[in-house]
């Protein structure tokens, strides 16, 4: 399989399980990326039967899911963490109201997983953990008031552009772009992976 997390391939396959319904020169437009990159990332998924080429140049991707399997591995969250901050708190929302007054200080930032899940969806758990992509993460955890609270942040790096050139603001936090929650999301298993797939299944209908 061709490896999937350097800057440029990531841009295309994270375009690429947001739109199943593709072209390769699609890919290429929206991505910034050659096409010629696009072309040897499609082979190296249609190897294994994670997507198929349905006339010439249009691909439709098949098998998402096994697609999500291989970028958790390759792209493992927890390598992502710089710090662990255990927080005065023990409610979710007043622990992002910490981390967005926090990051007033402290550069760009933007919330995934559970917690950036919530402001698209509504789902049945509530995870203890926020998880924050920071554009200065050691400064941003410095800022963030710490305690024996039940909640902690977890401040990540972030190791693709598009993860803050995508983010919105959402009720009035900035949240990564919905395909970013579903891999942020499916890195965790468990739930991670029923809320990703709750939510892919809305931004593909």
């Amino acid at each position: 399989m061709y490896r999937l997390t350097s800057p440029q391939t990531y841009k295309i396959i994270s375009y690429f399980l947001a739109h199943p319904q593709s072209s390769q020169i699609e890919i290429s437009r929206k991505t910034g990326t050659s096409r010629n990159l696009v072309n040897h990332v499609v082979n190296a998924l249609k190897a294994p039967g994670i997507a198929t080429q349905k006339a010439k140049g249009h691909l439709e991707l098949t098998d998402p899911l096994r697609l999500l399997e291989v970028l958790s591995t390759e792209r493992s969250l927890s390598k992502l963490v710089v710090k662990d901050v255990r927080t005065e708190e023990s409610e979710v929302p007043k622990v992002e109201r910490l981390v967005r007054n926090a990051a007033t200080h402290t550069g760009l930032y933007a919330l995934t997983a559970f917690s950036a899940l919530a402001k698209h969806i509504e789902f049945y758990i509530t995870y203890p953990t926020v998880h924050v992509y920071s554009e200065k993460p050691v400064e941003l955890a410095n800022a963030i008031p710490t305690g024996r609270g039940d909640v902690t942040v977890q401040i990540l790096r972030p190791d693709s552009e598009s993860i803050f050139q995508n983010a919105r603001r959402l009720k009035e936090t900035m949240v990564v772009e919905p395909i970013q929650i579903v891999i942020d999301l499916f890195c965790l298993s468990g739930a991670g992976r029923d809320g990703a797939m709750k939510l892919y299944k809305e931004i593909i209908q």
